[in-house]
């Protein structure tokens, strides 16, 4: 595990958290500034769980990041039929990033089972600039995809057997969402898709750090078609 020179950052020793060294956590801050760093979607039509403040980040390494998207993490969303447009993903790291590529994911399901067929993928994508926590950027991907029903968007970060080259923020203390990670088995912990909730501890998080730009019918849905969706923000700040 790396050291920083910042006296607010705490990485989460792996072996306190289930002895296996694949899982970590920035935290020690009651969540920083949000800056925007790729705005590449509109906010007219975004949609999250979280409540705005993000006080924690995730990320799996070392083992727990293997192809194709194992240690990915996800947030489902019940919209109704419509277009994915993009994804909004709020990340942060400790001050080691050296430019390793995320691919960007939508999967069907999430809300009332666990997501499954890959819908879109977008390979490839190195997010530059990325803050130091306890600040996060947000960073649009432009996904398109039609659904016809609850979908998970979310992201791998490509660095197996490595530590992270950022973490995705959490949502502690807001609307309960539908977060998802994907897990390798074999590492101590229930494989396939989990709620991050069960590996980082129960009450450790509410929601992803992540959003989705959706459409129906060429207007943003209404709170009323959201199903499981608790709560929508638009944050571009």
């Amino acid at each position: 595990m790396r050291l920083t020179a910042w006296a607010w950052l705490l990485l989460a020793v792996p072996s306190a958290l289930g002895g296996n060294g694949v899982i970590s956590s920035l935290t020690g801050a009651e969540g920083g500034t949000v800056v925007t760093v790729r705005r590449l979607c509109s906010d007219n039509n975004l949609y999250v769980h979280h409540d705005g403040t993000l006080e924690s980040a995730i990320a799996w390494e070392w083992a727990g990041v293997q192809e194709p998207y194992y240690g990915a993490f996800g947030e489902a969303f019940d919209l109704g039929p419509g277009m994915v447009e993009c994804t909004s993903l709020w990340i942060s790291q400790d001050g080691w990033n050296q430019g390793q590529a995320t691919d960007a994911y939508v999967w069907e399901g999430g809300v009332h089972g666990t997501p499954g067929a890959v819908l879109a993928l977008v390979p490839g994508i190195v997010f530059e600039d990325i803050p130091i926590w306890p600040n996060l950027g947000r960073y649009d991907v432009e996904i398109p995809v039609q659904v016809t029903g609850p979908f998970t968007v979310g992201s791998w970060g490509d660095w197996p057997w490595a530590g992270p080259g950022y973490w995705w923020g959490v949502d502690q203390d807001g609307p309960t969402g539908h977060p998802w990670t994907y897990v390798k088995e074999g590492y101590g912990y229930p494989p396939d898709w989990q709620n991050p909730d069960d590996i980082w501890g129960p009450g450790y998080l509410t929601s992803m750090g992540i959003g989705v730009h959706f459409t129906t019918g060429g207007t943003p849905a209404e709170p009323g078609t959201w199903g499981g969706v608790k709560s929508l923000f638009a944050l571009g700040r």
